[in-house]
């Protein structure tokens, strides 16, 4: 049993990838960075794989009934939350919110689907599929609609939503900016508020 616990562990620590981001920039609003469309990507990703491939690894390694059910709840939180991830970055709440919703109702529609789509242990530790369903069924096809649009919607949104942050909601805001006096370079504090 210790085996398959550590290469649990090894699998998870090797797929979860580590973003370090080193910008310096004189010219920042007080107390705020900007956000980056690249970042809110690899945020939403992250967390929509990740959780998943963890999830199905561990359903499909453990016999232990409570990993197995942390597992497929981890898989569940990465289809249904992860993709909103990046626009929660960018503190667009009512876009992630609107895709979250969307992948939601997609999931509680196919409910019943469990098991043909991610398999018997899968199902088993949810403990939802009862019914034996076609993948052609139109709840099925319904809710595979209703999950990939949420996804689609939150990757595109995230320009908008990193754009947004980046230009508004700023009342206060200091910069450090170079100027030529007496033939050298001095640093000049400016300061602004909105109101």
């Amino acid at each position: 049993m210790q085996k398959p616990v550590l290469l649990f562990c090894l699998l998870f620590v090797l797929s979860a990838p580590v973003f370090a981001q080193s910008e310096v920039s004189i010219n920042r609003p007080y107390g705020d960075q900007e956000k980056t469309v690249s970042k809110a990507r690899n945020i939403a990703l992250t967390n929509t794989v990740v959780p998943i491939g963890a999830g199905i690894t561990a359903v499909a390694l453990f016999d232990n009934n409570t990993i197995q059910k942390t597992g497929a709840y981890l898989a569940l939180y990465g289809i249904v939350a992860g993709a909103s991830t990046g626009n929660f970055y960018a503190e667009d709440y009512p876009r992630g919110v609107i895709g979250m919703g969307a992948r939601a109702a997609g999931t509680i529609v196919m409910m019943n689907a469990t098991r043909e789509v991610f398999g018997q242990r899968f199902s088993n530790a949810l403990n939802v599929d009862d019914k034996s369903v076609s993948l052609t069924d139109t709840k099925m096809l319904i809710g595979e609609g209703l999950i990939l649009a949420g996804f689609i919607y939150n990757i595109i949104s995230l320009n908008a939503s990193v754009e947004e942050y980046n230009s508004g909601g700023r009342n206060f805001s200091v910069n450090i900016t170079p100027a030529v006096v007496n033939d050298e370079v001095a640093p000049v504090l400016t300061a602004s508020l909105r109101f």
